[in-house]
């Protein structure tokens, strides 16, 4: 099935907001030394975002091959923000959750 640009822009948007409230809530779950449970769901956001990600990654192809007249709008662009800036959350949650490891014991 063939997606619209808004179709598409839907499901960045949907995969990348569940990786970030993964991502958050993960470290949270870290913070209340609950940290299996914390590193169980930051995996599942990171396969979220990869999700996202594999998404984006087909329409470059498709806008790129000229297979679709794919609209590059608004909407468009604040998914591209949201996969962005879920990006850089994901990693820093991974990199909190090193740190709790690491010292958690301490606090």
């Amino acid at each position: 099935m063939k997606l619209d640009s808004e179709q598409y822009s839907f499901q960045l948007i949907l995969h990348s907001g569940n990786a970030r409230s993964m991502a958050f809530e993960a470290l949270g779950l870290v913070k209340n030394k609950q940290m299996n449970e914390g590193e169980e769901l930051y995996k599942k956001a990171k396969e979220e975002l990869i999700e996202a990600q594999k998404i984006h990654a087909q329409m470059l192809r498709i806008m790129a091959n000229q297979e679709e007249n794919l609209d590059v709008n608004l909407l468009l662009i604040h998914a591209e923000d949201h996969i962005s800036s879920t990006a850089v959350a994901c990693e820093m949650t991974g990199e909190f959750i090193d740190l709790y490891k690491k010292v958690g014991h301490l606090l």
